[in-house]
């Protein structure tokens, strides 16, 4: 059942509805009545579809932007990969060299020691570094990790010069004790002079102390000195520094200051000489 009841509507509405459309067309058509209307309709119209069309190109070109940024970021990642690749390969390329050149400047150095015997070539495995800039006391230890026999107080060199001497092994490691632990004392000879080059516990730095009426006046600062080959260690005859300074410590003794050639830092490979 229907809520409400339908109404009948008159005809002359209709009829009147009918006049006042065809009154106002007429008028538009003789005197262009609703043609501003219809113009701002019409510029509306059109203006839409500048202002949708605009924005859907700036939309687009926004897209396309994005995607570029998007390509742009992933090729910059893969072409920091590589250069990252490259970088790596360069350094164990020139690391690699490094190794070659500190293995060839040993054998050469190495044939130019006298009476050295066997010759065996170890690569570093550690160093205490703060202890050595410090500290007096002055120790290495090499790579052995083939257990090979490697006696006590052998001549253990680098260039062309020692530069200390077997301890001891353990553990797959060779403790080498150099010139400049302030434990260590080394039979040399300056300008025919003989002394003994304790190590001063500073780094290339060695000591001897000589009498007032043994030092001879051809000692001077940059006078090589030798090894003396007292001891049986070391073979006679092998420079392993230069006098530094001369200094008078008391009124009968003088002290000679060695800078030693050897630095134990710039190598990673050294080698043992002599033993079984």
């Amino acid at each position: 059942m229907a809520r409400v009841t339908p109404t009948h509507t008159p005809a002359t509405k209709y009829i009147l509805a009918c006049l006042l459309a065809i009154t106002l067309l007429l008028s538009d058509i003789n005197y262009q009545t609703f043609s501003s209307l219809r113009g701002g309709v019409q510029a509306t119209g059109i203006y839409s579809q500048l202002f949708l069309g605009s924005l859907f190109s700036r939309l687009l070109a926004f897209n396309t932007l994005n995607e570029d940024k998007k390509t742009l970021i992933r090729e910059n990642h893969q072409l920091r990969d590589q250069l990252q690749l490259f970088k790596n390969k360069v350094f164990l390329e020139k690391q690699l060299q490094l190794i070659r050149t500190d293995l060839l400047d040993l054998e050469h150095g190495l044939q130019n020691l006298m009476d050295v015997g066997q010759v065996r070539i170890f690569k570093i495995g550690s160093f205490g570094l703060a202890n050595y800039l410090c500290c007096s006391k002055h120790i290495l230890h090499l790579q052995n990790p083939n257990q090979l026999n490697v006696l006590n107080n052998l001549p253990v060199a680098i260039d062309k010069t020692f530069i200390g001497q077997t301890k001891t092994q353990h553990l797959g490691l060779i403790e080498v004790i150099l010139f400049s632990d302030i434990s260590h004392v080394l039979p040399a000879s300056i300008n025919g002079l003989p002394c003994n080059a304790q190590g001063a516990g500073q780094p290339m730095l060695a000591r001897c102390t000589v009498t007032a009426d043994s030092i001879e006046p051809g000692i001077e600062t940059t006078s090589p000195v030798l090894t003396s080959g007292l001891g049986g260690v070391f073979p006679k005859g092998v420079r392993i520094g230069s006098v530094q300074s001369i200094d008078k410590i008391s009124l009968d003794e003088f002290s000679i200051e060695i800078r030693l050639d050897g630095n134990p830092i710039n190598h990673s490979y050294f080698g043992v000489l002599g033993g079984s």
